[in-house]
């Protein structure tokens, strides 16, 4: 059923640029992937998109192996397509003549959650299903929306709505009961901790020496607080938790725990700094005990940083490096993490197994 749900604030929406896409599929150098296990199967990347920059919008990340989702604009509609390296074939999953700010894909692959909006005052959250119908829609008035999906349950969405003057208000939209509330939460940026909890950071004195990490179960109404401290970086996956905190040596320990607080994982890798703040690299999970990340062969100041970063895969604690001289942009692993996008655009493919990069997405001069 196609829902609708308004909240008024006193605010102006800042929509980003966009630009508009045309595609052109050409052949292009083939990798070929060898499995890690038998539960994989072996394929080959044989294709390249050919993208008109002035329509061009973005890509999204991997809906499958082999399929990437990216938006663009033709014929006054926003799209979201999707690409396959297989086959080079492309398909549009869905159109929209509201601009597309962004598109989140679920674990589950089977929703797409797109940030639209169509006027300066307020974004539209459209939670869509893989053959194009809106199963969900909610409208927020803010300047800017921040979105955190869960990742076990499709109905409950946490949106931060900020203002003109960077205030904000934190709802739970719950898909299910067609319900949003307020939530008394200090942190713009929670993140969901298995179904039912959210984690939440706090950070009393300066934010180089970290904080903390509270909890809170919206339907109990219930706070917790983890037994951990000086926590600059965390984030989670389903029920798991990834902390980040700086050690004696200036190096960033990172540890994975579960939900009830049992160490999975720990490792050290370098740290960088802007002065005011610690840089963390996004993180890519792969499962429960792997993620991808990028890193600094040494640690430093930002502005002083001269080494390029190396693209790591981190399997219960075990570093890996994958890649050399990988840019400090866009991180989209496939979900079996054979395969990832890298660069300002996603416009690299890194083959995990090989190391090999190719160019997939190309913006013709």
């Amino acid at each position: 059923m196609r829902k609708r749900m308004f909240i008024f604030c006193a605010a102006v929406l800042l929509i980003s640029g966009c630009s508009e896409n045309m595609d052109e599929i050409i052949d292009g150098p083939t990798v070929i992937e060898q499995p890690e296990n038998n539960d994989l199967i072996e394929d080959e990347i044989s294709k390249s998109l050919v993208a008109d920059p002035a329509k061009f919008h973005f890509v999204a990340d991997w809906l499958t192996e082999s399929k990437v989702i990216y938006v663009e604009k033709e014929d006054g509609l926003y799209k979201v397509n999707s690409f396959d390296f297989e086959t080079g074939q492309t398909d549009t999953l869905y159109e929209d003549d509201s601009i597309i700010i962004d598109v989140l894909i679920h674990p589950l692959k089977k929703y797409l959650l797109l940030h639209t909006s169509d006027n300066t005052t307020s974004a539209t959250v459209k939670v869509v299903t893989m053959d194009g119908i809106v199963q969900d829609e909610v409208i927020v008035t803010s300047t800017e929306l921040a979105i955190e999906w869960n990742d076990t349950d499709p109905s409950l969405i946490l949106l931060t709505a900020f203002h003109q003057d960077w205030t904000f208000d934190l709802f739970l939209y719950n898909g299910k009961i067609d319900s949003l509330d307020l939530l008394a939460i200090e942190d713009p940026f929670p993140k969901w901790l298995g179904e039912d909890k959210i984690a939440i950071g706090y950070v009393e004195g300066h934010v180089l020496d970290g904080g903390e990490i509270y909890t809170y179960e919206p339907l109990t109404e219930k706070w917790g607080q983890l037994d951990i401290s000086g926590v600059v970086y965390f984030d989670t996956h389903e029920d798991t938790l990834l902390v980040v905190r700086i050690n004696e040596d200036k190096e960033a320990h990172y540890t994975i725990k579960s939900k009830d607080g049992v160490v999975r994982s720990e490792w050290t890798m370098p740290v960088i700094s802007n002065y005011s703040e610690w840089v963390i690299p996004e993180i890519e999970w792969g499962s429960n005990e792997t993620v991808f990340l990028l890193a600094p062969n040494k640690g430093g100041q930002l502005d002083e940083l001269q080494t390029p970063y190396r693209l790591s895969r981190v399997i219960e604690g075990r570093q890996e490096v994958v890649a050399d001289d990988v840019i400090a942009g866009v991180l989209r692993c496939s979900p079996s993490g054979r395969k990832c996008l890298t660069g300002y655009t996603a416009e690299n493919l890194i083959d995990v197994g090989t190391a090999e990069e190719t160019q997939w997405l190309i913006f013709p001069e």
